[in-house]
């Protein structure tokens, strides 16, 4: 099997690498192969995280000493993170999307805990491989310490440490079969992405499966800037075009063994149905469908990048300045005495400010929109307001008898999001829950 993945790695500029390690097959190739081709793919750190769910009783348990014994086995720095199972099973939503969301908030905290542990000398952990300190018991990390002659054990800047997770081809194949049976737009036909920048949402990270696009404003990145900042934690899976049968040889080649999830045979979960029935009939009667699915998210992948190019051209220059708060900014939008200006005066004392702003000019953006009447590019502008962190709905803003030259969006809220026009300018927010949203474009005052 070829990975193919050396230029990519080079590519990105990934030194420091953090893995995570359910013990199922896929992730514990990925670990392996990494590990054994550390020096050739110029990798100079690189540690194995497992976080326990908290989900599974026993077998969870065995599943995290198995991570930990192969990460020792190899002499990479091991770390855990445990979750409240009974908090993730309580939530409303789905589980499976809940139980995400947690993992990848739960791998960021470890990233930013191994920054600080270097940042404060601790490279050692102490001398003690079993640290536990400062953690609940709910919620334990466990840092092995690198051995003495391990280079692993040099500084290393949180911020470039890249998470790598095990994703594979029929893993994307699923993801895409989903999104096709359920309807999506050009975004969502992207699929899983190879390469991405998380965000860091008041609730955690967002979640990874419907999401459309880099979170800009929440990664804190500059207008026109399509690097991650410093204090961005960067998502790399380099085994997308890896099918689960190469996986296998792998296994096979290099005598490896792993753990089995019992839960993932549950049909009773969507994609473990389109896992063990949908996909496994499709590929059946189209032979080579996995691989079809993988390029058709390769090739809607290259036409958003040019989309979402022109939309910035269009729609940037109707930004006014970013900032990180609205009671922060100095506008004279903000001071005109209305409903609005008060309130954004009081949510200063009420926490009710937004935690990520971008401004428009009203006026800028209607000539974009009405230049392009033909094309109406209230879709374009959906889009790109999604890569500026903020994510709506299709059709959230126009509707079928309201073009985009015809209508600006100037009280409209969805979920934790907000949309209202101040004079000449139209603010869109994110707030720490839907309820401070809503205040905000109704300018509800006790």
């Amino acid at each position: 099997m070829s990975f193919d993945i050396a230029e990519k790695i080079r590519r990105h500029g990934f030194k420091r690498l953090l893995f995570a390690v359910s013990g199922g097959l896929d992730s514990i190739c990925l670990a392996h192969y990494f590990i054994e081709n550390r020096e050739a793919l110029g990798i100079e750190w690189l540690g194995i995280a497992h976080v326990h769910h908290g989900l599974r009783v026993g077998t969870a348990d065995r599943d995290a000493a198995f991570v930990e014994a192969f990460a020792k086995s190899h002499g990479v720095p091991f770390f855990l993170k445990r979750l409240d199972g009974k908090a993730l099973k309580a939530a409303e939503g789905s589980l499976e999307e809940n139980a995400r969301d947690a993992r990848y908030k739960a791998l960021v905290e470890i990233v930013d805990e191994i920054g600080d542990s270097r940042l404060r000398g601790n490279d050692k952990n102490n001398g003690d491989s079993g640290t536990e300190a400062g953690m609940t018991s709910a919620n334990k990390n466990r840092m092995d310490p690198p051995s003495e002659d391990d280079k692993s054990s040099d500084p290393i800047p949180h911020s470039s440490i890249a998470i790598v997770t095990a994703h594979h081809a029929n893993d994307q194949a699923e993801t895409m079969f989903m999104r096709l049976k359920r309807g999506t737009t050009l975004a969502g036909l992207r699929g899983i992405q190879e390469f991405r920048a998380l965000s860091r949402g008041v609730a955690g990270l967002a979640s990874e499966a419907p999401l459309e696009g880099v979170a800009y404003a929440a990664c804190g990145r500059s207008e026109g800037d399509a690097s991650p900042t410093p204090h961005t934690p960067y998502l790399y899976r380099p085994f997308l075009n890896v099918t689960r049968t190469e996986l296998l040889e792998y296994t096979r080649k290099n005598k490896l063994t792993w753990c089995e999830d019992e839960s993932n045979a549950d049909v009773k979960f969507a994609r473990n149905k389109i896992r063990h029935e949908f996909l496994p009939n499709l590929e059946c009667e189209c032979p080579g469908a996995i691989k079809q699915l993988c390029r058709i998210a390769e090739l809607a992948d290259k036409a958003y990048e040019k989309v979402t190019r022109k939309c910035d051209i269009l729609f940037a220059t109707c930004l006014n300045k970013r900032m990180d708060s609205l009671p922060l900014v100095e506008n004279d939008a903000l001071q005109d005495g209305n409903a609005h200006s008060s309130y954004l005066k009081e949510s200063e004392a009420t926490d009710l400010t937004p935690h990520t702003t971008i401004s428009l000019d009203k006026k800028k953006l209607n000539k974009v929109l009405r230049a392009h009447a033909d094309a109406d590019l209230s879709e374009m502008f959906r889009l790109w307001l999604s890569e500026k962190g903020f994510r709506f709905p299709i059709g959230f803003f126009y509707g079928p008898k309201e073009p985009a030259h015809v209508k600006i969006p100037v009280h409209a809220v969805y979920r934790r999001r907000s949309i209202v026009k101040i004079r000449h300018t139209v603010w869109i927010c994110e707030f720490e829950d839907a309820l401070s949203a809503a205040k905000f474009v109704s300018c509800e005052k006790k």
